[in-house]
């Protein structure tokens, strides 16, 4: 059974610290997953899953994690800047093109 709550990781990618919060409240229509720069909380990247999408893979590993803020940065979000805002509404599709894992 998944559990329906908010979750917080820290993680580290290329040598820079990070702070997860994963939104998993049953009331919300998506799934919600944001990341800030260690040092700061105006710049942040969120990609929205649905729910039906989030029962075949885990958001809560760290690997998938790492895949979604290394994707961030690739795709254009400068995390080291202040106020830098990059959303994703649908995130579905990273599911397979990132090989997100269910464990």
């Amino acid at each position: 059974m998944k559990p329906f709550r908010k979750r917080y990781k820290k993680i580290i990618v290329d040598g820079f610290r990070f702070h997860c919060v994963i939104d998993e409240f049953f009331r919300n229509k998506l799934v919600t997953f944001r990341v800030y720069p260690y040092n700061t909380k105006t710049s942040f990247f969120e990609v929205c899953f649905s729910w039906k999408a989030c029962w075949h893979f885990n958001l809560n590993l760290p690997s998938n994690c790492i895949k979604l803020i290394q994707y961030a940065i690739q795709s254009g979000w400068e995390f080291n800047g202040e106020r830098k805002q990059k959303r994703l509404d649908q995130g579905d599709f990273l599911i397979e093109e990132l090989s997100l894992k269910h464990q």
